[in-house]
Parts: C-alpha cells; sequence; structure tokens
C-alpha cells in the first residue's frame, strides 16, 4: 500500500532551484515517505502540535511540512524551507 504525494507549488519551485545534492537527497526522503508517512526507521518524523493530520519530516538542516489524507492513501506536501523559516 503505497501513498501518492502532490506537492504544492512553493515546494516544486524549491526543489527547481535547489542544488542538485540537497534535491536528490529530499527526493529519496521523499520516495521513503510514501511508503509509510506516519513512521518509518529511515525517516525523523514527528505530528505537529496544534495541527490535524500534520507531519513534518527533518532533512537535515530542512523541514517539510505535510498532510495525510488517509481515505484517498494521499500525502500533500505544503512547504519546505530551513529550520528557522518553515514554521512561520
Amino acid at each position: 500500500m503505497s501513498y501518492q504525494l502532490k506537492l504544492h507549488k512553493s515546494v516544486s519551485s524549491f526543489l527547481e532551484n535547489a542544488p542538485n545534492k540537497l534535491r536528490c537527497r529530499i527526493i529519496n526522503k521523499l520516495d521513503l515517505l510514501t511508503e509509510n508517512p506516519f513512521h518509518h526507521v529511515l525517516l525523523d518524523i514527528k505530528a505537529m502540535q496544534g495541527f490535524d493530520r500534520t507531519y513534518r519530516l527533518r532533512i537535515g538542516n530542512y523541514r517539510l511540512i505535510y498532510q495525510v489524507n488517509q481515505d484517498q492513501l494521499l500525502i500533500y506536501a505544503l512547504s519546505i524551507g530551513s529550520r528557522g523559516d518553515v514554521y512561520k
């Protein structure tokens, strides 16, 4: 059971402008995320407090904020950015 991944426009733009090494690292993490968006041995995932079905994925100094729609098996990547900026 694999989830489908949908990227927000800002996440797509970030990936297009990111250096190749960082882009590859993020894409590898996203591939692992589609296997299980709630808990994966190789990923640092935490539920965000105060938000329903919203999680954060740590990728080095960057954070990916995403929501999960369990009914449609869909992961929607909302935003990505450096650790200090993404939560604002």
